[in-house]
């Protein structure tokens, strides 16, 4: 199972009762955070996940609203008294970047480490995770994340017996170990369909984003314009509408569709949900600082 807990939902700036748009993961004990805009430890202790555990900060881009809030969290691992490094991944530029903001904490007792991905690249994290990245159509160069948590195939007792496998190595083989002359596939069924959460924001609509989201779970979608006829603006400012968000949603065949990054313009978040269900009926305003755990389904 994904433990998924969305953080906030605003863009360029903080309001009351709008913190900016960052969202919190969990998979086998192991959490990241997608940005982090200033304020995010707030939500985060109202949401009540611990700190200590985070291991993995993902930077969509290097805007403010998505990146002030580092000094913030870093202090925050530091006093859950973590000792295990923290990596954090992000577009190019990110080193420069996070070194400044890092030094802003104060001491930190864990090895900090930077990573920055260009482009297309796919790489494990912990608890099971593949990360899969687009390059984004914004101002400044911003990343797409798709996370994919892989579902072991279903174990056979009936096929495992005549080899004569312990009973105690069963696990292991249905991690996909081979247990002596025994391989995985000889006692396990067909692969099965695991579980996707796809993170969008910030960007302009273009056609692969639709492959690149496919089949998602859950799909977190930057909103910022609540009306169509923001078009204009929101394809020169590397934004999306919310039809567009909903239509990304549609194409793709996601399962259920979370708009966040909301223009400080949009006094009343329902207009852009009700826009987006014209288009995608199941889009849904995330509800900040709420726990939604996603969890494998054996009818899929």
């Amino acid at each position: 199972m994904l433990d998924v807990c969305l953080l906030g939902l605003g863009g360029m700036m903080p309001l009351p009762g709008r913190a900016l748009s960052a969202c919190l993961l969990r998979s086998g004990g192991e959490t990241m955070l997608f940005d982090c805009g200033e304020g995010t430890q707030v939500t985060w202790r109202v949401a009540g996940w611990p700190f200590k555990p985070t291991g993995t900060i993902l930077f969509s881009h290097l805007h403010a609203d998505h990146i002030l809030g580092l000094p913030g969290i870093l202090f925050q691992l530091a006093q859950s008294d973590r000792g295990e490094p923290v990596t954090i991944y992000g577009p190019q530029g990110t080193y420069e970047v996070a070194r400044y903001l890092a030094a802003l904490g104060g001491w930190i007792p864990f090895d900090l480490r930077v990573v920055e991905l260009a482009g297309d690249a796919t790489l494990e994290l912990p608890g099971g995770i593949q990360l899969t990245t687009i390059e984004l159509r914004h101002r400044v160069p911003c990343l797409g994340y798709k996370l994919d948590l892989a579902r072991a195939p279903r174990f056979d007792p009936d096929r495992a017996r005549p080899f004569g496998v312990p009973v105690a190595d069963w696990k292991r083989l249905q991690r996909g170990e081979t247990v002596g002359d025994v391989r995985p596939e000889d006692v396990t069924g067909p692969p099965r369909r695991g579980l996707r959460v796809a993170l969008i924001t910030d960007s302009s609509y273009f056609p692969e984003l639709v492959p690149f989201v496919e089949d998602s779970d859950l799909l977190l979608c930057e909103a910022m314009y609540a009306h169509d006829a923001d078009l204009e603006r929101a394809e020169q400012r590397g934004h999306m509408t919310a039809r567009q968000a909903a239509g990304l949603a549609r194409a793709a065949r996601a399962r259920r569709l979370w708009l966040t990054h909301l223009s400080p313009s949009v006094e009343d978040p329902q207009t852009v949900l009700d826009a987006a269900r014209t288009v995608f009926p199941a889009a849904e305003l995330g509800q900040p600082a709420t726990t939604e755990t996603l969890r494998f389904g054996d009818a899929r």
